[in-house]
């Protein structure tokens, strides 16, 4: 029998935003939902998935009060997308105000709701799917700017309506159950996918040349590792210059042969990936590592983390290192210098890799987790 269509909606709160993870990884769930089968429904609000946009403090009071008030939310619909003016900030100023998550109703019938992160709302007699990238606030506070113990209250209030936790590695799946104590059967590991590879015209800023710089890309949070990985590229004696690109790294750093670029546009990104010698990414700590895989299917050499999802994601294709240990990092950068074998090894080895994170292998994933709840009775009309 063919299999039964229901209809499937992912949140839209950073549909406007390029410069995190959760953004990419909401992107590649809508491509691989409508890579093998109907394209979803985006929930949307008037916002644009606005990231970073400090809200005015007449805003912030009727907000507040709203949350208060309104425990329930009718959405609007249409053919493309489910609709209510400022929903995300909306959930998140009751939860803050009472501990309790919006209620959201959606006229016409009811499908599966994908929260691609742990947003306190819920659409009521949908089935509600919420992903939770990693654990790193509650086990290692002191490198995430996610205050663990409203992370916690969270997490525990959608866990009374989520039919299933998403997670995108094993190695996640295995710390957010041991950290928020959830069952293993309240959560599956569905993985990622990688997308929007397109690359620009090639130009790369200043004085860079293709193959004679590495690359570290991302936020300049604690977790990152940038104080290390930035003594580590000084102590290898390495000839190439080190490129930081991202929204907040701080033009202080600058020293000769350290250059710091601001947020890049996804296209000019690509092509600094594409040129570089190698990504070095050493993170204390991370879900998935998208900018691994990322690098790794556009040929560019990785160096990263011998542990945890860093390690798990790249399976034997980087050159793996202890990010705790400054002098690994450099004899790292080291072999990246003077092994040219090495780096078409992994170079080679990174793009078979990288085809386990395809938008097709991503969505066949979703699609059979939906399978196990479309005969669930909410689904029925």
């Amino acid at each position: 029998m063919p299999e039964r269509q229901v209809p499937v909606c992912v949140d839209g709160r950073l549909a406007a935003a390029n410069a995190t993870g959760v953004a990419s990884y909401a992107r590649a769930m809508r491509d691989a939902l409508a890579a093998t089968g109907p394209s979803p429904l985006i929930l949307e609000d008037d916002q644009r998935g606005r990231f970073g946009v400090r809200a005015s403090l007449r805003e912030t009071i009727q907000r507040h009060m709203m949350g208060r008030l309104r425990s329930r939310l009718l959405l609007a619909r249409d053919a493309r997308r489910l609709y209510a003016p400022d929903v995300y900030r909306l959930a998140q100023a009751r939860f803050s105000a009472t501990g309790q998550l919006l209620i959201l109703d959606a006229p016409g019938p009811p499908g599966i709701m994908h929260w691609t992160y742990p947003i306190p709302a819920w659409i009521r007699g949908w089935v509600n799917f919420y992903t939770i990238h990693d654990a790193i606030p509650m086990l290692g506070p002191e490198l995430s700017g996610v205050a663990p113990d409203p992370l916690q209250r969270r997490i525990m209030a959608i866990g009374a309506v989520a039919d299933r936790f998403l997670t995108v590695s094993d190695a996640a799946r295995d710390q957010i159950l041991s950290a928020f104590r959830l069952h293993p059967s309240s959560m599956a590991n569905c993985g990622a996918a990688i997308t929007a590879l397109a690359p620009g015209d090639g130009h790369l800023p200043g004085n860079l040349r293709t193959g004679e710089y590495y690359l570290f890309c991302g936020l300049g949070e604690p977790r990152k590792n940038l104080p290390r990985l930035i003594a580590a590229w000084r102590a290898s004696g390495t000839p190439f210059p080190l490129v930081l690109t991202g929204p907040d790294h701080d033009p202080a750093q600058r020293e000769p042969g350290l250059i710091i670029l601001p947020y890049q546009e996804r296209q000019a990104l690509i092509d600094l990936m594409r040129h570089a010698r190698a990504l070095l990414f050493p993170s204390l700590g991370e879900g998935f590592g998208l900018p691994v895989v990322e690098a790794m299917a556009l040929g560019t050499p990785v160096l990263t983390a011998n542990n945890g999802a860093l390690a798990e994601v790249a399976n034997g294709s980087a050159l793996l290192v202890d990010p705790l240990d400054e002098e690994a990092i450099a004899r790292g950068i080291g072999r990246l210098d003077h092994e040219d074998e090495l780096r078409a090894t992994l170079a080679s080895l990174g793009r078979d890799r990288s085809r386990a994170f395809t938008v097709d292998r991503f969505g066949a994933r979703l699609r059979q987790l939906h399978n196990e709840f479309t005969s669930d009775s909410r689904l029925d009309v």
